[in-house]
């Protein structure tokens, strides 16, 4: 008997703070500390219905997420993940950890006018090493390369300050899993000084044109998924230079992917 798995850690991505459409200036540092909990016991069938998956699926992770202004139009990002993982549908249950896939790349602005501009960002995704038959998995094992066009403007409302931000890009993996459509779009606002709420969605649309992997005898990788995840927070602005930021997040929807939610806190810092 084949067995087709559904593997979580494939499905929950973590929600990496960044500075969006956005670049460093020049010998410039931003740096985001990012402590992130998830938690479910439902996943979405390949319909988009939620079901009880038969165990608890949980993820803790640290998420280092860096960008250093090149020069004045050019920034280079680094994302770093560590996971612990914990899986209670087997038996016996399954734990992981480790360095999950590393992403660095490079984010070019095109264009800036007044409080509105437009960058384009290269990324790559770099596996880290880790063994796809240690259980739950740490990532696909697979290099991939991502493009994306974003834009962001700042704004003003009822005398207060805030900005939005909206992406579009294209992740393409090299033999499986499928293709993803990625887009994001953020927004902030200044409710009372010294505190910002902030909103997201974050989508990735699986184009099923990826193969199944096999990693053990009989059990095979679902190569395709998709999800929308929402985030609401609160951002803490001690001085211009560092933030707190505090949010919680739910899949709102999704197809062959896992349901649930959590939290996260950061500490950002400008330098």
């Amino acid at each position: 008997m084949v067995i087709v798995a559904i593997f979580l850690f494939l499905l929950i991505f973590p929600v990496s703070a960044n500075a969006g459409a956005w670049v460093q200036n020049e010998g410039e540092f931003f740096l985001s500390l990012q402590a992130y909990y998830y938690q479910t016991d439902y996943v979405f069938d390949s319909n988009g219905n939620s079901e009880k998956r038969g165990g608890t699926f949980w993820k803790k992770e640290i998420n280092p997420y860096f960008e250093y202004g090149l020069t004045n139009r050019d920034t280079l990002v680094l994302n770093v993940f560590y996971d612990w993982l914990y899986d209670g549908q087997p038996s016996p249950s399954e734990k992981n950890q480790g360095l999950a896939d590393i992403e660095a790349g490079w984010r070019r602005l095109l264009f800036k006018r007044n409080d509105h501009l437009v960058s384009f960002q290269v990324l790559s995704v770099i596996p880290s090493g880790y063994d796809l038959e240690d259980m739950p998995q740490l990532g696909y094992d697979r290099f991939g390369l991502e493009g994306r066009m974003l834009y962001g403007t700042n704004y003003n409302f009822m005398k207060n300050s805030g900005f939005f931000d909206i992406s579009l890009g294209y992740r393409k993996y090299f033999g499986y899993p499928s293709d993803q459509i990625r887009s994001t779009a953020y927004i902030g606002y200044d409710i009372i000084s010294p505190f910002q709420i902030l909103g997201s969605y974050d989508l990735h649309f699986g184009l099923e044109n990826g193969s199944e992997k096999e990693i053990s005898t009989n059990i095979l990788v679902q190569p395709n998924y998709r999800l929308l995840k929402l985030t609401l927070g609160l951002r803490y602005k001690i001085n211009p230079q560092y933030s707190i930021v505090g949010a919680a997040y739910k899949h709102a929807w999704g197809q062959d992917t896992g349901a649930g939610g959590g939290f996260y806190g950061s500490f950002w810092c400008n330098f």
